[in-house]
């Protein structure tokens, strides 16, 4: 296998979820070597996105659908039809990019890939650690690990819209003529120049405000929306939003490496904690009634999780456990 066919194999591999870490760290340095690189990436990750239910496991005879398709490309190319494994095979050779235009080509019925292409949307996906972007109009975005920022090369000249799956942290630039939108599964944030940060999850959205003004949106029900000021933290879950005042900056402990306590109640602390390490930190029900009444006041720096539990075990006078995949702390 050369190179062109190994990096091939890596994207393939990242699209479906498959990448080792040690893949994803090797498919990041090749995205960093070359710009012409995050460009075929963003291309074929639209391929991707396109032709994915095609080739997903369906309810209809897959056979007939690539015959139906090739049927397609040939009258478009004015060339014989080929055998479905010849059509497969194409796209796993160093041809596949010739190959993903013809494909792309056959799929601009769709209002969405049309939609995409007269936009040139690229897609932006922090792969072995958090990155820091710069859009087009020079506002900056860092994007959390494991997310992804989809935008154009171009802004629009009447707004400034982007699309969020994951986490991230905007300082966007200010033009009242030119309103900035971060566009996830369940909302819609409309600012016109401010700091922000939007966590999405399949769940809920979460929305908190550093700087400036913020609306947010339902996207189900636009008459559905809340306007956050600077200190104001909304979470839109089942339609509902649940607005409070934000008073640490742990919710950007993720970028800044930084967990701040100051007689916080312990069910709040690992909530933090739960977020900052990626897993599941909870209370054994036999002290959850009274776990609020458990003060921490810590501060915790770039620390590994294991010394962090250990600290929180020293000021708690609780033990920790694993149990199901879960950091359970408990009394004895």
């Amino acid at each position: 296998m050369n190179q062109k066919e190994y990096i091939i194999a890596l994207i393939a591999k990242q699209l479906q979820g498959l990448a080792t870490p040690q893949e994803a760290d090797e498919l990041q340095q090749w995205l960093q070597s070359d710009a012409a690189c995050q460009q075929e990436y963003d291309d074929m990750a639209i391929i991707w996105q396109k032709s994915g239910p095609l080739l997903a496991e369906p309810s209809f005879n897959t056979e007939v659908a690539w015959v139906k398709l090739d049927d397609q490309i040939a009258l478009l190319t004015a060339r014989d039809r080929k055998p479905l494994h010849a059509i497969i095979s194409i796209l796993y050779t160093p041809t596949a990019k010739a190959a993903a235009a013809i494909l792309v080509l056959a799929c601009t019925a769709t209002a969405g890939f049309w939609w995409h292409r007269h936009t040139q949307w690229q897609s932006f996906t922090a792969l072995a650690q958090n990155e820091t972007l710069t859009l087009p109009d020079h506002s900056v975005v860092v994007v959390r690990k494991g997310s992804t920022l989809k935008y154009p090369k171009q802004f629009d000249a009447a707004e400034r819209r982007v699309a969020l799956t994951g986490e991230a942290f905007f300082s966007v630039q200010h033009n009242e003529h030119q309103p900035f939108l971060v566009i996830t599964d369940h909302s819609e944030v409309k600012v016109l120049g401010t700091s922000f940060l939007v966590h999405n999850t399949n769940a809920a959205d979460e929305v908190v405000v550093v700087t400036g003004k913020v609306n947010v949106a339902d996207k189900k029900e636009n008459n559905n929306k809340v306007i956050l000021t600077k200190g104001q933290r909304v979470v839109l879950k089942q339609d509902h939003f649940y607005q409070d005042q934000v008073a640490d900056s742990n919710f950007i402990a993720w970028e800044t490496g930084q967990l701040n306590f100051n007689n916080t109640a312990l069910p709040q602390v690992l909530q933090d904690i739960s977020h900052y390490y990626g897993i599941t930190v909870e209370l054994d029900p036999g002290i959850q009634a009274n776990a609020h009444t458990i003060p921490v006041t810590v501060h915790f720096n770039n620390q590994p999780l294991e010394q962090v539990l250990e600290e929180l075990k020293l000021i708690t006078g609780l033990q920790v456990k694993k149990e199901n995949g879960k950091t359970v702390f408990y009394r004895n």
